[in-house]
């Protein structure tokens, strides 16, 4: 969720009225989602909206770093020098596991459109043609040896 602060409780300190925020309001912890135009949030689930992002695109943040981070560190830990492969990183969960791969000093190949090929290449991923068929990929991006970790955001057989 994203919005501005209307009140804080007595012992929230990080927030004022009028901030501008964003986080997980809902949808973790059984607490429910955020449909709404009011949201009582817990603040330990929050954090100042940067400035260089709009309102939809830090609503957006939340739920699509936590699937990549439970996906690439939690279930895969992923780790320098390892070789992933992120199915669609110019979309948004992708685009999340791309980041944090390379924060992890992995080597990232992605399959992307040829129009977003420039998009992952700025991050400092290798752009993989989203219709080039997996053998292929493994024999010219590998040496044959395979990924270590590959991340598929689609789902379904795959090219």
């Amino acid at each position: 969720m994203a919005g501005v602060v209307v009140s804080v409780g007595a012992d929230v300190t990080e927030f004022r009225s009028g901030d501008e925020v964003f986080g997980m309001g809902g949808g973790v912890a059984g607490l429910q989602g955020t449909l709404v135009e009011f949201v009582a949030a817990d603040a330990a689930l929050l954090t100042h909206e940067p400035k260089s992002l709009t309102m939809l695109q830090s609503a957006a943040l939340p739920l699509v770093t936590i699937t990549a981070w439970e996906g690439l560190i939690d279930h895969a830990r992923v780790h320098a020098g390892q070789t992933v492969l992120v199915h669609a990183g110019a979309g948004g969960v992708g685009y999340a596991a791309l980041q944090i791969a390379l924060a992890r000093d992995a080597k990232v190949f992605t399959t992307v459109s040829y129009d977003k090929r420039s998009i992952v290449e700025a991050l400092g991923a290798i752009a993989i043609d989203r219709d080039e068929p997996s053998s292929d990929c493994i024999a010219v991006h590998t040496n044959g040896e395979g990924f270590d970790i590959v991340y598929d955001t689609l789902g379904g057989a795959g090219p």
